[in-house]
């Protein structure tokens, strides 16, 4: 019966450590959604606050300068608002769109 006892056992172990170094087992996979791409030349500046980089004051001269100016032409157009250089705009890149 101890034998018996501990074959049981043995087998359990060696068929939950089997389990878990199975290579066929895939992981979980965990996808990170992407940030939406903010128009430029439609958001409010509640959502350009949203961008990395921008922040409040940055998000309304946006807007001033779009109001002023019209629509952006060009992405690169961002270095012409005060407050925004070539850097952020390069920052900028993939997350925001005219």
């Amino acid at each position: 019966m101890k034998h018996l006892l501990t074959l049981l056992i043995m087998s359990f172990l060696t068929f939950s450590a089997f389990s878990y170094a199975n290579p066929t087992m895939e992981e979980p996979k965990v996808e990170m959604s992407q940030p939406a791409v903010i128009n430029i030349n439609s958001a409010d500046s509640k959502m350009l606050a949203k961008l990395p980089g921008i922040g409040k004051k940055k998000a309304q001269a946006i807007v001033d300068y779009r109001v002023e100016n019209g629509k952006f032409k060009d992405i690169s157009d961002l270095a012409n608002v005060k407050g925004i250089g070539k850097r952020l705009v390069a920052k900028l890149e993939g997350k925001v769109s005219l």
